[in-house]
């Protein structure tokens, strides 16, 4: 973390025992440290795929970044750029998938951070069905959708249980929902048609409108699946006429 004009800011440090230009580097290391934490419980993927030293080397290059740095006193609200960054260093660009593993880990944290609601109960969703075809269903808050072309969720059991396992780098797409229940999240991996189902609704496109344009590329698609998988993981928050 650097300033323009050190000798400006070390005009204005109270002088003791301590030379006010250590101090102030106490100051950037302090600020430094916990920005670097901040990120490792938001990416933690990302510090085991890439290792505890390489993973602090590469947050402290985002740090000193002055367009990285936050924009509010809540560390909570801050990191989005990171996964974009990785992007940007030599070293890791192998790791084709890296940037994607990020953004999904974002999406987790902002689903934990999301703010409190209340899922609507199946019986107020069997009367509005009954009354009218045509509802918007409303997510609550803490819902996100997140597609990759690389198979992170085959990635992502290799982090957690390893066991000699390689990991699979062929594209084969994934797609996710991400959502809290209570205190905890959740990520289901789910197939593509129920994705772009639940990406139309989430885009407040009315419930049969989303089904009819479903079916046109897959004639199968189960309504009724995908309502229930709906109301099981307390993905809806809202109907509107």
């Amino acid at each position: 973390m650097y300033y323009q004009n050190d000798n400006e800011l070390i005009e204005h440090i109270s002088k003791n025992q301590l030379d006010p230009e250590f101090r102030l580097s106490i100051y950037r290391n302090n600020i430094m440290l916990n920005l670097c934490r901040a990120l490792e419980i938001t990416y933690p993927f990302i510090w085991k795929l890439i290792g505890e030293e390489c993973a602090h080397q590469i947050a402290r290059m985002f740090c000193q970044k002055e367009m990285n740095l936050p924009v509010t006193n809540c560390l909570d609200d801050w990191g989005a750029n990171f996964p974009g960054f990785l992007q940007e260093i030599n070293s890791i660009q192998h790791l084709v998938y890296l940037k994607d593993i990020a953004e999904l880990e974002w999406l987790i944290h902002k689903s934990y951070r999301a703010l409190d609601f209340k899922s609507l109960k199946p019986g107020k969703l069997q009367k509005k069905l009954e009354g009218s075809g045509d509802l918007r269903l409303v997510f609550n808050p803490s819902v996100h959708l997140f597609s990759s072309l690389y198979s992170l969720k085959e990635i992502i059991e290799f982090i957690e249980w390893p066991d000699g396992k390689k990991i699979d780098l062929r594209h084969i797409p994934s797609y996710a929902v991400i959502a809290r229940q209570k205190s905890q999240v959740m990520t289901h991996w789910i197939s593509k048609d129920l994705f772009d189902w639940l990406a139309c609704l989430k885009n407040r496109t009315p419930l049969m409108h989303a089904y009819d344009h479903i079916t046109t590329f897959n004639p199968d698609f189960d309504l009724v699946a995908g309502l229930e998988f709906i109301l099981k993981n307390r993905l809806l928050w809202k109907c509107l006429s």
